[in-house]
């Protein structure tokens, strides 16, 4: 650049002032966006929204879903379930009080009037299949769902609460083989409108992650209701109208379900359903983890 000396320095000044230039838009450039994010700063809730939500392929936001029930929620619903489950220890003292009563003198003289120490075998099956019958009725679809869809599973599981004390007192109460046949008819009504809604009742309030354990709690109930019968039956039947005493005793823990139910939640599910969506979201949040609470009431609208 010996002859050109003039034009050297002349670029070589120039690429100093256009590097120069440069670098001022640049800090320029970052000023601006520092202060821009002083002054517009990301809130607490929209850093919430990106952190649970994610967007599907219809560009509407979908809870994430994962994370885990609080030990105290979890607590709550297995005790929901359990308390529940009374509903399935009514029919397993059904099953297991009526054969011991039936072989008994007491009974036999008081309700079919018969000193020969027998009763008929007709009426031994009259008394056994009429309970049958009377779960059969409520437990047909159109009469169950009419229960389940209009007045919702708790409401049904108080009602057959009711029911079950009504059909006991009457046996109870019994002086004829009619009046002990209509008590056993009852309280098979009963039994068929628990065993259609207990069942739906636990693994609705249930989370996912416990619903397939507590749902086993209805079979469990079924067994321990029929060891308690055998040793209710063991102590009471072969008293003087022993009988009597244990058709009384197996109403306590219907009675039980029965004042019990009115401090237990809905089905969120049937709430949903039926239009009450806050009620419902209330006893989602109340169960369930936060984001899941919002996903499940989603997926019930759906």
């Amino acid at each position: 650049c010996r002859g050109l000396k003039p034009f050297c320095l002349k670029s070589s000044s120039d690429s100093i002032a256009s590097r120069s230039a440069h670098s001022q838009e640049t800090e320029m450039s970052e000023q601006v966006q520092v202060e821009e994010s002083r002054s517009h700063p990301i809130g607490a809730e929209e850093q919430a929204q990106s952190v649970t939500s994610e967007v599907t392929s219809e560009g509407t936001a979908k809870p994430k879903s994962g994370s885990s029930v609080p030990l105290g929620k979890k607590v709550r619903v297995a005790m929901i379930a359990v308390f529940s489950a009374l509903g399935s220890t009514l029919f397993g003292l059904d099953i297991g009080y009526i054969g011991p009563i039936i072989e008994s003198v007491s009974f036999e003289h008081d309700v079919v009037h018969s000193d020969a120490g027998s009763i008929p075998s007709g009426t031994e099956g009259l008394i056994v299949s009429l309970f049958s019958l009377g779960a059969m009725l409520t437990a047909f679809p159109p009469v169950s769902s009419y229960f389940l869809d209009c007045w919702g599973r708790k409401a049904s599981i108080m009602i057959g609460s009711v029911i079950f004390v009504i059909g006991s007192v009457v046996q109870a109460l019994a002086w004829s083989t009619t009046q002990l046949l209509i008590g056993r008819f009852v309280a098979g009504m009963s039994i068929g409108l628990l065993s259609s809604v207990i069942v739906l009742y636990q693994s609705e309030v249930a989370p996912a992650s416990m619903r397939g354990a507590l749902s086993t709690l209805y079979q469990l109930g079924i067994t321990f209701g029929i060891l308690i019968a055998a040793y209710i039956d063991q102590v009471l039947v072969d008293r003087t109208e022993g009988w009597r005493m244990v058709m009384g005793i197996i109403c306590i823990p219907a009675l039980g379900l029965l004042v019990g139910m009115i401090f237990l939640p809905r089905s969120p599910r049937w709430l949903v359903q039926t239009g009450k969506r806050d009620e419902a979201r209330r006893v989602l949040r109340s169960i369930r983890a936060e984001d899941e609470a919002v996903q499940e009431e989603l997926e019930i609208q759906q």
